[in-house]
């Protein structure tokens, strides 16, 4: 009996309106061969020329899940940090059902998703392979975190490092030109995450080039699938975009300039600025103005600070921003108005009963 394993369900590709078409992918298996052909899907939306999204050479790899929530939500994740690569072995659910694009909250990994029967159809055109296990085994190291991990190879993970990562395409074009194929994925290092309950087997970790834990604390140690691949990817995505750069990605963090202007330091004028006026309003009550007294010229020995020298400490301390600062040149003067107004009105009552 044929399994016919999609990457992705038309229903999707029609809930969605898009200009382009595209092929998606599937594999159909039986048991005597393989075989990849191109499918019409309509509807597919194309990622813009020269966007390369910055984890795209990560696969990720979730063997045998068991709802459909948790796959949805891995693809959300994939989404955050800039995959679409996401490869789901033997599932135990069904990974286009309704809640899978719900959870998902867009299509544009469910699109891409790739459904086969073993781990070793989803690792065969990689280049690298972590999977991650709470267990050490005593036929393999599991790392302690993906910190160590590279620490000690850093070449686990090529896409982490632009000039490695273009050196292994180039080997692995040539190894498959020489071999006669050419319809692989070049490049991608998986990460495999294994089943909700119980996690990867030995044999599935033994199909990985490395093991990884990811360090949790003493209350909960287990995650949520769909909790560690975002961990996971998170940490990736930072790493990543601090070899690229920010700038060269193209991505702007929302807001107006002004905005990351305002929170800015505020300038040293106009902290003073704003320390005359409380100077001022302090005297009009009947306090100093001073920042301190006492200690003598010689020195500050002795010296005293006064609430005008506090409140400079704690401005300066606190490295208050432009938008603070003139919020308070507000408030202190609308409380120079006031006090003014009032001595103003005191004085008129005095003459007119004199």
């Amino acid at each position: 009996m044929q399994t016919r394993l999609q990457t992705s369900g038309t229903r999707l590709a029609r809930q969605h309106n898009a200009t382009t078409a595209a092929a998606v992918v599937r594999l159909h298996s039986s048991s005597s061969s393989s075989r990849l052909r191109a499918v019409p899907v309509e509807d597919e939306q194309q990622i813009p020329a020269g966007a390369a999204n910055v984890l795209e050479q990560v696969r990720v790899v979730l063997v045998a899940p068991k709802t459909p929530a948790n796959i949805g939500a891995v693809a959300r994740a994939c989404a955050n940090f800039e995959t679409t690569s996401l490869w789901v072995v033997a599932p135990r659910c069904d990974p286009y059902d309704g809640e899978v694009e719900k959870v998902a909250c867009g299509p544009e990994v469910l699109k891409r998703m790739t459904v086969v029967d073993d781990l070793q159809q989803a690792l065969s055109d990689t280049i690298g392979s972590v999977g991650f296990t709470r267990r050490a085994g005593a036929t393999r190291y599991t790392h302690g975190s993906m910190a160590e991990l590279l620490q000690k190879y850093p070449a686990a993970i090529a896409a982490l490092d632009p000039a490695l990562h273009a050196s292994q395409q180039q080997q692995q074009q040539q190894q498959q030109q020489q071999q006669g194929q050419q319809d692989s994925v070049l490049g991608q290092t998986a990460l495999v995450f294994g089943r909700e309950e119980s996690g990867l087997t030995e044999a599935e970790l033994r199909l990985c080039r490395h093991s990884c834990a990811i360090p949790t604390g003493r209350i909960q140690g287990s995650m949520n699938l769909s909790h560690a691949v975002a961990v996971v990817l998170a940490g990736l995505f930072e790493r990543r975009l601090a070899l690229l750069g920010l700038a060269d990605l193209g991505i702007e963090v929302s807001g107006k300039q002004e905005s990351w202007e305002g929170l800015q330091p505020a300038a040293a004028s106009e902290l003073s600025a704003l320390l005359a006026k409380v100077s001022a309003i302090a005297k009009s009550v009947g306090m100093s103005g001073n920042d301190s007294r006492g200690g003598g010229a010689q020195g500050s020995h002795g010296r005293r600070r006064l609430p005008l020298g506090h409140i400079r400490a704690i401005l300066s301390r606190a490295q208050a921003n432009t938008w603070e600062v003139r919020s308070l040149h507000g408030l202190a003067s609308a409380v120079l108005k006031h006090v003014k107004e009032d001595t103003t009105a005191d004085s008129g009552d005095g003459t007119s009963s004199s």
